[in-house]
C-alpha cells in the first residue's frame, strides 16, 4: 500500500504535468506570437482553450469544468475577443488606487533635504535615496524621491519625453516586424532568402564638375546581397529618397530566384519612412545595423569593394544614365553567373544556389569550412597584435616604473623600448 504522502505527491505531479500539457496546447493555439505572459494571464489562456477547443464555446459547461462562475468566464471571453484575441489583454488590471491624494505625505524636512541634495549635486532618485539612508539614516524609497523631484519640476522634460518615446517605440516593436538591432548570426547562413543585406554605394557623376561635392555630384547604387548564396541585385538611381529606393528595391526583388524573409540595413534616411513601411506591408522583418558599424553588414560592404576594383576602376563610369544602368546590369550578370566566389569554394553564387537545391548538406559544409577559416584568421591576427616576448614586456615595465617613480634613468628605459621594437609590435 502506498502511503498517503506518496499518493498526494503522485497526484500533485500528475496535475502539474496536465497543466503543463494544457498550457503548451493553449500557447500553440491562442498565443501564436509567443508574447510573454504573467502566470495569471497563462491561467486564463488555459481556461479559454478549454472553452474554445474542448467545450465548443459552451460557457456554462466550460465554467463548471474549470470551477469558476459563468459570469467570470464570460467576462474574460468578452475582453479577449474585443482585443482581437490578443493574449496580453488577459493580464490582470493594476490594483493601484486611482486617487492617491489622501495618502500621508513625506515630512517637510525630508522633502527639503531631497530638493537640497538634487540642486547641490544633480543626483538621480537612486543616488539620493542611497545618500539619505547612508548619511542621514533616513529611509525614503527611490520612487518617492522621484515623485518629489517631479513635484518641484527638477526633472528635465526632455528626459521624460525621451523615456515616453522609448516606451512607445518598444510597444511598436511588439506589434511590427521591425527591430533596431542587428540580425542574429545564425540566420546569415541559414537558407537562401533568410537575410538580405542592403546598402548604398556612391558613384561619381562625371557630368557634374562642382568644386564642392553635393548630392548632385553622385549617382547611387542600391545593392541587395543574399547573405547565404551571395546572389546580388544592383540598381542605379539618380537620388536616394526613400520612395525612389523603395521602387528600386521592388524591381530588384523580382530578380531573386527565391522569396525574401528579412532585411538588414544601416540607419540611413533612405531605409526608413516609405521603405520601412513597404517592408512591413510585404511581411519582411527589418533589422538595422548599429550606428557607424559597417561590420554589421559585412557581405554587402565587401561586395562594394569588389565593385570598385573589378568594375568602376576599369572605366565603367558613364556620362549617360542609361548606359550606366545597362553596364551595371551586365556586371550583375557577371557577378552572379560568371565570377567565382572564394567563400563559396570558388563556385559562382548561382551555381552555389543550384547546389543547395540539389544537395543542401554539401552547400552547408562549404559555408562552415569558410567560416572556420575566418575564425582561425581572426585569432591569428589578434595574437599578432599582442606583446608576447618577455624582453618587450620587461622593457615596458621598466619604462612605467621610471616614469611613475621619477627615476633618473628614464632615457635608458626609452632606449630599451626603441631597441626591442615595441611600437612596431603594438
Amino acid at each position: 500500500m502506498l502511503s498517503q504522502t506518496l499518493k498526494h505527491d503522485l497526484i500533485k505531479a500528475r496535475e502539474i504535468k496536465l497543466i503543463k500539457f494544457m498550457q503548451s496546447r493553449a500557447e500553440k493555439e491562442l498565443n501564436k506570437y509567443k508574447y510573454h505572459l504573467s502566470e495569471d494571464a497563462k491561467k486564463r489562456l488555459r481556461w479559454l482553450y478549454i472553452l474554445y477547443y474542448e467545450q465548443a464555446g459552451n460557457i456554462s459547461i466550460a465554467a463548471n469544468k474549470i470551477g469558476i462562475s459563468r459570469q467570470w468566464l464570460s467576462g474574460i471571453k468578452k475582453i479577449f475577443e474585443n482585443s482581437n484575441r490578443n493574449p496580453r489583454s488577459l493580464e490582470p488590471k493594476s490594483r493601484a488606487p486611482k486617487n492617491t491624494s489622501k495618502r500621508s505625505s513625506l515630512e517637510k524636512y525630508k522633502e527639503d533635504l531631497i530638493i537640497k541634495i538634487r540642486k547641490e549635486y544633480g543626483w538621480g532618485k537612486d543616488k539620493i535615496s542611497a545618500y539619505l539612508e547612508n548619511e542621514e539614516n533616513i529611509k525614503v524609497n527611490h520612487n518617492t524621491v522621484n515623485k518629489y523631484l517631479h513635484k518641484h519640476k527638477l526633472i528635465s522634460p526632455k528626459l521624460s519625453l525621451k523615456n515616453t518615446m522609448a516606451i512607445a517605440k518598444k510597444k511598436e516593436r511588439e506589434t511590427s516586424l521591425k527591430a533596431k538591432f542587428r540580425p542574429p548570426s545564425e540566420i546569415k547562413d541559414y537558407k537562401p532568402g533568410a537575410l538580405i543585406e542592403k546598402d548604398m554605394k556612391y558613384i561619381i557623376n562625371p557630368n557634374i564638375k562642382e568644386q564642392y561635392k553635393t548630392k548632385n555630384s553622385f549617382r547611387y547604387q542600391q545593392t541587395c546581397t543574399d547573405s547565404f548564396t551571395r546572389i546580388r541585385t544592383m540598381e542605379v538611381t539618380k537620388n536616394f529618397d526613400s520612395q525612389t529606393v523603395t521602387l528600386a528595391n521592388n524591381r530588384s526583388l523580382k530578380r531573386f530566384p527565391f522569396k525574401v524573409a528579412c532585411y538588414n540595413t544601416d540607419n540611413g534616411s533612405e531605409n526608413n519612412g516609405y521603405f520601412a513601411d513597404n517592408l512591413q506591408d510585404n511581411d519582411n522583418f527589418h533589422f538595422y545595423s548599429n550606428v557607424g558599424t559597417p561590420t554589421d553588414n559585412p557581405r554587402v560592404e565587401r561586395s562594394h569593394l569588389t565593385d570598385e576594383i573589378e568594375f568602376y576602376s576599369r572605366g565603367n563610369i558613364y556620362s549617360n544614365f542609361s548606359q550606366q544602368d545597362e553596364a551595371l546590369s551586365k556586371w550583375e550578370y557577371i557577378y552572379n553567373y560568371v565570377r567565382p566566389h572564394q567563400a563559396l569554394a570558388y563556385l559562382t553564387p548561382m551555381a552555389f544556389y543550384e547546389l543547395w537545391k540539389k544537395n543542401p548538406e554539401e552547400a552547408y559544409q562549404i559555408t562552415e569550412k569558410w567560416q572556420s577559416y575566418l575564425r582561425k584568421q581572426s585569432k591569428r591576427l589578434a595574437k599578432a597584435r599582442k606583446i608576447k616576448k618577455k624582453e618587450q614586456i620587461e622593457a615596458l615595465m621598466n619604462f612605467i616604473d621610471s616614469k611613475l617613480e621619477g627615476k633618473s634613468d628614464i632615457n635608458k628605459s626609452k632606449l630599451q623600448l626603441i631597441n626591442c621594437q615595441l611600437c612596431s609590435v603594438a
